[in-house]
């Protein structure tokens, strides 16, 4: 199957380098590295699109409720595919579809050239719908964003929790495959701590969140990497 369909819930945190270093150490008493952080933190890229008039972009700002962001997202800048993902939010629930395409589909995303996802309608019923809302609302490539992530995960409840460290971004280019991409800092010295599970929440991991006393944010690395530009 080239799809997967998932609703969970997620809670996210800002923190600063030091809480990060040791909350991370105290997960690791009590979840699992998964198996990309074995080693240390791993590098995600995505693509993300918006409409013509920038919708997502200036719906997530308002605030609403019901929201979605749509990206392409690889793990390496040589990988042979990579996930064309629609993220949907309501609150803090979260649905989130992904469909693999091919390196070569891919780059034609990167374009704004979305013609070769009905290839993909005889096997995903989203295929679709993805592309009836990308031709519809005259998506466009909008920012490249590139981070480090350390993620731990446990089977109970499908928990998994991510730190997103040394976030950059870039509104120049839009390949997702380029080597070269030339990125720059989202926001100095912080990381974006994710914490996703379905339906309830490890009571071990909950009760050392409390223990940060953290407070959660609406944050969107999508978001705040565009204001980077829009600020300048």
């Amino acid at each position: 199957m080239s799809q997967l369909s998932v609703y969970r819930n997620e809670d996210k945190y800002l923190l600063t380098l030091d809480e990060a270093m040791s909350l991370s150490g105290k997960l690791g008493q009590i979840l699992r590295r998964d198996s990309y952080s074995e080693s240390g933190p791993y590098t995600v890229r995505s693509l993300y699109f918006d409409s013509a008039d920038d919708r997502d972009y200036y719906e997530k700002l308002a605030g609403n409720e019901i929201r979605r962001k749509i990206r392409l997202r690889t793990y390496s800048v040589y990988a042979d595919r990579c996930k064309l993902e629609v993220k949907q939010k309501n609150g803090n629930l979260q649905h989130k579809v992904s469909l693999w395409v091919t390196r070569e589909d891919a780059k034609e995303f990167c374009k704004g050239a979305f013609d070769t996802l009905s290839d993909y309608s005889s096997e995903n019923s989203e295929a679709v719908y993805i592309y009836s809302e990308l031709i519809c609302g005259a998506y466009r490539p909008r920012v490249l964003v590139e981070y480090d992530r350390l993620a731990f995960m446990h089977e109970l409840f499908s928990t998994r929790i991510t730190f997103d460290m040394n976030v950059r971004s870039s509104e120049s280019c839009f390949d997702l495959f380029e080597s070269e991409a030339a990125l720059l800092p989202v926001f100095n010295n912080m990381t974006v701590l994710e914490v996703k599970y379905n339906g309830v929440l490890l009571d071990e991991v909950s009760d050392l969140l409390k223990s940060y006393d953290l407070s959660r944010t609406s944050l969107s690395k999508y978001c705040i990497s565009r204001r980077v530009y829009f600020d300048l």
